[in-house]
């Protein structure tokens, strides 16, 4: 999975095309068939299901930042990709031992992928699921590491945190609320 974070961005046409084969190797995988089982088995899984989820990630943020939302069919697309990306991260994220070191990062690319699902801003979305709200706390919380969170993560705890106080009042939510509110405004220099 390290080999991930050595790849150069891809963009546009590049990127359909490294998700279109991150997927084939994928379906190759999982398929079983014997020179993939020669040449990793699980761990060879997991990679690529790493590759595919990290690639569907950046095209979901790529689209974001361009959307038009007028467009139904670039929406549905977005939203495609980030439930695919949902899906693959999240069978990443079961097959991981929690000591694995890539485990706080994959759960808090499924937590803020979970939360992003549920504010959904573009038009049309489905009514917001609470099990999105809830996996993308538990996710944000058990992944996030205080001294070394970054400001993004922590903003997406601190709002994930923030609407799941709205719907349930939880004292543990609460604490952490106040715990990562302080945290964020530190580090971007609110009194």
């Amino acid at each position: 999975m390290n080999s991930i974070a050595s790849r150069p961005l891809l963009s546009g046409e590049d990127l359909d095309t490294a998700i279109g084969q991150a997927r084939t190797e994928l379906a190759g995988l999982l398929r079983g068939s014997e020179d993939i089982v020669r040449t990793g088995g699980p761990k060879a899984v997991a990679e690529a299901r790493a590759l595919l989820a990290a690639l569907l990630d950046r095209r979901v943020a790529e689209a974001a930042a361009r959307m038009d939302e007028r467009d139904a069919r670039a929406v549905a697309a977005a939203r495609a990709d980030r439930n695919e990306a949902i899906a693959v991260t999240g069978a990443l994220l079961y097959w991981l031992p929690v000591d694995e070191a890539a485990w706080p990062e994959v759960a808090l690319t499924l937590g803020r992928l979970s939360y992003d699902r549920y504010t959904d801003p573009w038009p049309g979305a489905e009514s917001p699921d609470p099990d999105d709200l809830d996996a993308a706390c538990d996710l944000l919380l058990r992944g996030a590491r205080y001294d070394d969170a970054d400001e993004r993560t922590t903003l997406y705890l601190f709002l994930a945190l923030r609407d799941r106080q709205h719907l349930l009042a939880c004292p543990n939510d609460a604490k952490a609320l106040m715990t990562w509110g302080r945290w964020l405004g530190t580090k971007i220099g609110t009194p």
